[in-house]
């Protein structure tokens, strides 16, 4: 059954109410599938659901937050 559990809401930066949300995500499509890590961009709040949303495999987390912290770097 999938469960969803919010992590953290970040307000987005250069919006009035636009946010970032992480969640972790377990069986997210279906029974025995593996968790992610949902990454959801809302410009507005006020929506329901995000204007942009990534699923990240749990299998590939450390490899996607090492590179963000090199883009970061980069900025």
């Amino acid at each position: 059954m999938k469960e969803a559990q919010l992590i953290k809401e970040i307000p987005l930066a250069s919006t009035d109410n636009g946010a970032i949300t992480v969640a972790t995500v377990k069986e997210p499509y279906g029974e025995n599938s593996s968790p992610v890590v949902s990454l959801g961009i809302w410009l507005s709040k006020t929506s329901e659901d995000p204007d942009w949303k990534v699923h990240i495999p749990a299998e590939n987390l450390d490899e996607v937050i090492a590179a963000l912290q090199e883009a970061k770097k980069e900025l």
